[in-house]
Order: structure tokens, then sequence, then C-alpha cells
């Protein structure tokens, strides 16, 4: 792929800064990639406070922070753990990220107003996970297929109360392919899609959530069972990477705040519910059914209520970022200036209300246990 390519978001915002900023990129070859350093991520995006010791990275400003450890694959923003396309790299003493991470992840993540053509959100496709037959993962006190529909309805009622249309894959127990999911999410423009599943597998436990996995990139997934392909081939929702990842941050970082669950990171992966979407769009692991603690914790009530509820607010909170726009006539200023505004997609725009703590409840049956 050419180079030129692989920067994409990265050169775009390299030139509406220049006029504000001496700033530039200064790229550095590293296993036939586009790398950039730390000290310049930290001077772009006019972090403060850049430290570098013992391969840990940190970059912090007032309101915003990034973290890594150099030769990994992770780092985190603003406390939420993102898997990274390339590795982290050394090179001549310096800390590198590739330049595809950083434009397929850190700018849509800091700065999500500057997205092209982003749309204000009117429809959200809710798709519950599996159905029918096939029942997904199960425990001991539901299935997967029953525990996901739970949650789709919960963050249905929520999202119906903030005012948007919501459209779901399925509202009982119907068996759809995955064909069948993608094609109808991409009847609504406007439009965000989100599959909610659980996960199974050997010492696992925590939530992790999928962006579809850009052109020419590896899968960060785990593992699973959602259909993965295995090529690096662009598909329709690469045209939406960008809104993919800012979305699938939100929601995560959502969940985050309102369930207590280890933190398995945003990831990439091409899941076939996500390569044809032509909307933004995210599959959410809500947690390991198979995990004694967990999936007792997923099989209450009050777990599935607060992870349909951060859902729906990580929605919003993508919706007012991505739309951001500021009410000054300074605004063509602003725009010149680094941030766009003060919080990344991480954070709401404004400040999410408490959750009220709830006695534990024993776990309850799921709608779709038994069958």
């Amino acid at each position: 792929m050419k180079a030129g390519k692989l920067l994409g978001l990265v050169v775009a915002a390299a030139l509406l800064a220049r006029a504000a900023t001496a700033t530039e990129w200064k790229i550095v070859k590293q296993n036939g990639r586009d790398y950039v350093s730390f000290a310049n991520l930290a001077e772009f995006y006019h972090f403060g406070e850049y430290t570098h010791a013992n391969r840990t990275i940190s970059l912090r400003s007032e309101r915003r922070g990034i973290l890594a450890h150099a030769e990994t694959n992770e780092i985190r923003i603003n406390g939420v753990k993102f898997y990274t396309l390339f590795p982290l790299e050394m090179h001549g003493g310096e800390s590198l990220i590739s330049a595809v991470d950083v434009g397929k992840i850190v700018e849509p993540v800091l700065r999500p107003s500057r997205l092209k053509n982003a749309q204000k959100v009117d429809t959200v496709v809710l798709d519950p996970g599996h159905g029918g037959t096939d029942i997904g993962t199960k425990n001991a006190w539901g299935t997967e297929k029953g525990f996901a529909l739970e949650v789709a309805l919960i963050a249905r009622e929520q999202l119906q109360r903030a005012g948007f249309t919501v459209e779901m894959t399925r509202s009982g127990d119907q068996g759809l392919s995955l064909e069948e999911r993608v094609e109808f999410a991409n009847r609504f423009n406007n439009a965000v899609f989100v599959s909610i599943h659980f996960n199974a597998g050997t010492g696992g436990a925590g939530v992790e959530s999928y962006a579809l996995a850009p052109e020419g990139v590896p899968s960060t997934q785990s593992g699973g069972h959602h259909a993965a392909s295995a090529d690096a081939q662009p598909d329709n929702g690469n045209a939406q990477d960008g809104h993919n990842v800012a979305l699938t941050a939100a929601i995560h970082a959502s969940v985050l705040s309102r369930v207590s669950a280890n933190d398995r990171g945003v990831r990439h992966a091409r899941f076939k519910v996500l390569r044809h979407i032509r909307i933004p769009a995210v599959l959410v692991e809500g947690g390991f059914l198979n995990d004694p603690g967990e999936g007792q914790r997923i099989a209450t009530p009050q777990y599935r209520q607060q992870l349909g509820t951060a859902i729906a607010q990580g929605i919003q909170n993508y919706n007012a970022a991505v739309n951001y726009r500021s009410g000054n006539a300074g605004f063509t200023v602003a725009r010149a200036s680094l941030p766009a505004h003060s919080r990344s997609i991480t954070e709401p725009l404004h400040a999410a209300p408490p959750v009220t703590p709830v006695a534990p409840e024993e776990p309850s049956v799921s709608i779709s246990a038994g069958e």
C-alpha cells in the first residue's frame, strides 16, 4: 500500500494545522512502514507534558493523557486500552508509533469532531447476537442469545427516550444469518450499528469492543465465534474507519464507566457482521459467560441494565462528539487550533449522571434459558 494512503487522516490533519503551528510530522521508516515518534505526537497534539523512561511513554495535558509501553501493541488513551494495529517500536532511543495508528486510532479518538462527513445520528440499529437455534455461548443461568436480547431491549428503551429511532435486527428469538443482519442495517441512513455479544474462553474475563480492521492491517481480535475473515482486503465498512473507531471507543469507555469489569480493550477484527456495513459499526463483547464470577454477574438484571444503559449513553456521547460545533464567532480559528475541543471521544461532552449504587441481585433466568 502506498505511504500516502497509509497516512490517511494524519496527513490531512497536518495540512490543516500548519497555518497555526510549526509542527510537522517527521516520518521514520521502520520495518518498511511509516512511523512517528511519541515526542512528535506530543508536539502535534499539544500535550504539555511528555516523559519517556524505561520504555514507558506518558503524554499528558489538562484533560487528556496517553500512556504506552515500547515494543508492545497497547496504548491507553484517557485510561482506556487500545490495541494498536502495528507494534510500538524503538529507534535511536526514541519510541515510535505507526502513522497508521495515529490516523486510524489516535486522531479519531482525540479529535472526533474533525471526522469527515459526520452525520447527526437519527437511527440506531441494535443487533442482539445469535438467535433461534444458534444460542451462542451459555452458562448455568442462560444463553448468549437471551442475554444479548435483554441488553438490546434495555438500550432501545434508553435510546428512544433520548429521541432516537431504534431498529432491531431481531426483537425475539429469531434466527438470522450474518448477511441478513448486514443487509438490514444498510437500509438506514444517518445511522449506527451496534452488535451485542458475550464471550467465552479459557482464563478470560472482562469487556472488549471491536471496530472493523482497516485495509491492509492485521486483526487484533482475541478469538471468538463471530465468523472472522483472515484476509486484509478492503471492505465496504472501511469507508467508515474513523467513525467506526470513534463509535467503538465511545461505547467501550461508557461501558467501563458503568460496569465493573476488566478492560480488555478496543480492538479491530474482520467479523463478517462488520465487513460490509455502510454505516459506523461496532461489536461489543459484554463479558465472559464461562467465567465463574463474571458469568454470575452477567446473569443478574442489575448487570444487564447497566450494560444496556452504558451502550445507549456511549452512542449519545459519540453523536455529540462527532457533531460538536462551537457557537462563537471564533469557530474558524478554533478549527485551526489543537484540539477542536478539550475532550476526546472517550469522555461525554457533558458529565453523565452518577450511577446510583444498587445492592447485588441474584442471577435471573435469561429469556431463552432452557430452549
